[in-house]
């Protein structure tokens, strides 16, 4: 699937770098050739008002390196009288020079290996000779436009081999643009796969169990309710945590998709810690933990408040997951400058140095089998994390291994997101 996918990228970035390239060269060769054609032109006109004056008399004032353009009279019959240098041409070569029948002021007119730009121009008024006079019926100036010819030739030859080596720039940049760009899809498909697997893998097992369960009723159809309420208790456990698993997973794949999943208000982040806290004290007390909160006071803050109370619920239910019996949880926040730093500490178990890269990641378990019976799912720290991201605010973790867990939290104060 990416090969085709990198295929068709190349083929499109290789397509739009040779197109835009040649567009550039065509664009510049069509520029000079009417900027060049367009001086010679200006200059035969210019040359033309002058022959008013008189053609001899005027070119006589002229310094010979001036003298770049050749005139040619014609008489009314269309026959040649003379030029001006004389002897410029050769017979057969002012046979290709002589005026056209249409009507076509300008022209280039290309003989033997030479190129010329002739300007014809008519007039009654102009005589020729110092002795008589001869009237002309037509005058052509030519000016020879071999070197400019010669510009334009080498310029296109130019263009053409750029537009050449161009193409082969095009397919490199397209393959080195493509595969940046497929580096970043590939991982978010991985990602996606993985995240499906995990997904499933997740979802079979209580599936598994609350099939078991049911099969068992139906081995016993004439026992009680009472009976069998072990198998209906887990049931129904396994339900809750499915029912969990499938809450989890719907947040995460909405924060992927970008849906705008927060809804900001002002409250007292000082009240809601306190409220979370005396939540969760019936539970330290069964486990006998020591839960404490070292909480500042009047601590206004904008943001969502049911994400960041879910937020500190699961990490609070972690701390005391992990925290073996007469264990400590503390939960410390304090205002300091324009941002409120939390932390949540317990003296649990803590986590291997080798797996705090991956805490963050979804389903990643430390020890698979603990988390299990406790009843995790995985992905608790995955959304706590998007929970102070989205927030604008930093996570992290330190944590030795038997020694317990500190979660470090910054949350900016803001007054809008």
């Amino acid at each position: 699937m990416f090969r085709k996918t990198k295929i068709r990228l190349v083929s499109l970035y290789t397509l739009v770098f040779f197109f835009i390239l040649t567009f550039l060269g065509v664009f510049l060769y069509f520029y000079m050739y009417r900027i060049t054609y367009k001086n010679i032109d200006d200059r035969l006109s210019t040359e033309a008002v002058e022959h008013k004056q008189g053609v001899e008399s005027t070119l006589e004032n002229k310094r010979e390196s001036e003298r770049k353009i050749i005139y040619l009279f014609w008489d009314k019959n269309g026959n040649f009288i003379s030029s001006y240098p004389q002897k410029e041409f050769y017979k057969k070569e002012i046979a290709f020079l002589s005026p056209k029948e249409q009507d076509v002021r300008l022209r280039t007119q290309a003989i033997q290996t030479h190129t010329y730009r002739i300007l014809t121009v008519k007039s009654n008024e102009v005589t020729i000779g110092k002795t008589h006079n001869t009237r002309v019926k037509t005058i052509e100036l030519v000016y020879n436009i071999d070197p400019e010819v010669a510009m334009l030739n080498n310029l296109l030859v130019i263009i053409c081999v750029g537009i050449g080596v161009s193409l082969i720039l095009s397919y490199l940049v397209g393959l080195f643009l493509a595969s940046r760009v497929l580096v970043s899809i590939q991982r978010s498909w991985e990602k996606q796969s993985q995240f499906a697997a995990d997904a499933s893998h997740e979802l079979r097992t209580p599936l598994s169990v609350i099939r078991t369960h049911l099969e068992l009723l139906f081995r016993h159809p004439s026992n009680t309710i009472e009976q069998e309420s072990l198998s209906i208790y887990k049931s129904l456990s396994e339900v809750d945590r499915m029912t969990k698993l499938v809450e989890d997973l719907l947040t995460l794949a909405r924060t992927d998709s970008n849906d705008q999943l927060i809804n900001p208000s002002t409250f007292f982040l000082d009240e809601l810690l306190t409220l979370i806290v005396q939540q969760f004290e019936p539970i330290a007390e069964t486990k006998d933990i020591l839960l404490s909160g070292k909480i500042e006071g009047n601590i206004m803050y904008f943001g969502d408040k049911e994400r960041l109370h879910q937020l500190f619920v699961i990490l609070l239910d972690n701390a005391l997951k992990f925290t073996p019996l007469e264990g400590k949880v503390t939960l410390f926040c304090r205002k300091e400058g324009n941002s409120i730093k939390l932390s949540i500490e317990d003296t649990g178990v803590g986590i291997p140095s080798k797996d705090l890269p991956r805490v963050f990641d979804r389903f990643y378990r430390s020890d698979k089998n603990r988390e299990r019976k406790t009843g995790g799912t995985g992905l608790g720290l995955s959304i706590a994390k998007w929970i102070v991201e989205v927030h604008e605010g930093t996570i992290k973790i330190e944590s030795k291994e038997n020694e317990g867990t500190k979660v470090l939290i910054k949350l900016p104060i803001k007054d809008h997101f």
